[in-house]
């Protein structure tokens, strides 16, 4: 029998950690004698107990001043607690777990400072499944057609409308794989409403890969699009053991289904990950596409290397963050086939590409000669 833990902030320090709720009665408060001590002012001396009844765990509140709520409602009497639901002490929320992880994660975005407030809207947004997928426009830039869109994804909640903030309260609770697959359903799901459903695009967290990583979830969005061409994107973060990504990739081959890695040239450059993995596609991060046009020769001469010893290896480049048309030609002109970015397509809910067969791209690329100062490999 696996034993309940809550998961959270519990300290100044900021990291993420669990408690086992060992022994029971399990006190919560702000005294330094409490089974959990939470040193916060609006929490109450002994704030709320928690007991078992066999194997169920049961949480009451104490009398305390700002009160005890489970996912969002404030208790009134003793109640019977699940795996996941979100316990909140005066504005201190923790998750309840039935195991114990401990792990570090990133800072929540300074803007996003109702932590408690938060996590009880991220739980409404997983259980109701609240999010909504905008579609942002893949283009072969030899053709200036629409070829393909990424999967993004947007929220109605208040404090979670984008994937930042969403991810951010996903990290307080250790749910970020769980928002990933959420994403990815929702994205592959109202794709269908396209009038000719395109291919995508569908994003991964790091997380995801972690440990000996289970990915049912593939198994799941071929049996929703039996014939829909889909790409999966890993993050450069995640391409650091190169077996496991090489297992991932086999699966992916046997649903027929794309690889993308995503943000090559943002942190460390894995070329040596890139070669033995080699996915369909790599993406350029835009700090090496921002302002190319106006850079150095020296610095195109650098990128177009990069862009054809890819292509060499059979692998498609992608130029990411394309803003301006300048950087659009140039992207064209180093040998990219394909691009994304608010210059070709902003991204936006379904009704706005639902016809995206019909219509030409409105930044067909127009052919020059290429310039002296890059000169020929």
């Amino acid at each position: 029998m696996q034993p309940w833990s809550l998961t959270g902030r519990m300290t100044a320090s900021g990291e993420i950690c669990s408690k086992l709720v060992d022994p029971v009665p399990f006190r919560i408060g702000r005294r330094p004698d409490a089974s959990l001590t939470l040193s916060r002012a609006s929490v109450s001396g002994m704030h709320a107990e928690l007991f078992t009844v066999g194997d169920q765990l049961y949480v009451r509140d104490l009398g305390s001043t700002n009160g005890t709520f489970v996912n969002g409602q404030r208790l009134a009497d003793v109640t019977e607690l699940q795996a996941d639901d979100v316990i909140q002490f005066a504005d201190m929320a923790l998750r309840v777990a039935r195991t114990s992880p401990k792990r570090a994660t990133q800072t929540i975005a300074e803007d996003f400072c109702d932590q408690a407030l938060a996590c009880v809207q991220f739980d409404k947004l997983l259980r109701d499944e609240i999010v909504t997928p905008y579609f942002q426009p893949i283009v072969d830039l030899r053709t200036g057609l629409t070829e393909a869109f990424e999967v993004l994804a947007r929220s109605s909640v208040v404090g979670l409308e984008t994937p930042l903030r969403m991810f951010a309260a996903a990290s307080e609770l250790d749910l970020e794989g769980q928002l990933s697959d959420l994403m990815r359903r929702k994205g592959v799901e109202v794709s269908q409403t396209f009038h000719e459903t395109p291919p995508i695009y569908l994003n991964t967290h790091p997380v995801e890969f972690e440990n000996d990583a289970d990915w049912e979830w593939v198994t799941r969005l071929r049996e929703m699009a039996p014939s829909q061409k889909l790409v999966i994107e890993i993050h450069e973060a995640a391409v650091t053991d190169v077996i496991n990504v090489a297992r991932f990739r086999a699966m992916l081959r046997d649903y027929d289904i794309g690889l993308a890695f995503d943000d090559f040239g943002a942190g460390q450059a894995r070329i040596a990950e890139l070669v033995a993995i080699r996915p369909d596609c790599l993406k350029f991060d835009r700090c090496l596409i921002t302002a190319l046009d106006k850079a150095e020769p020296a610095k195109q001469r650098f990128v177009r290397d990069l862009v054809y010893a890819v292509r060499d290896i059979g692998v498609t480049p992608l130029a990411e963050g394309i803003e301006t048309i300048g950087e659009q030609l140039i992207c064209a002109e180093l040998g990219f086939e394909l691009a994304q970015g608010f210059a070709l397509g902003r991204p936006l809910p379904v009704d706005n590409y639902r016809d995206w067969k019909s219509t030409l791209s409105a930044n067909e690329i127009s052919s020059r000669e290429p310039r002296q100062i890059l000169a020929p490999i």
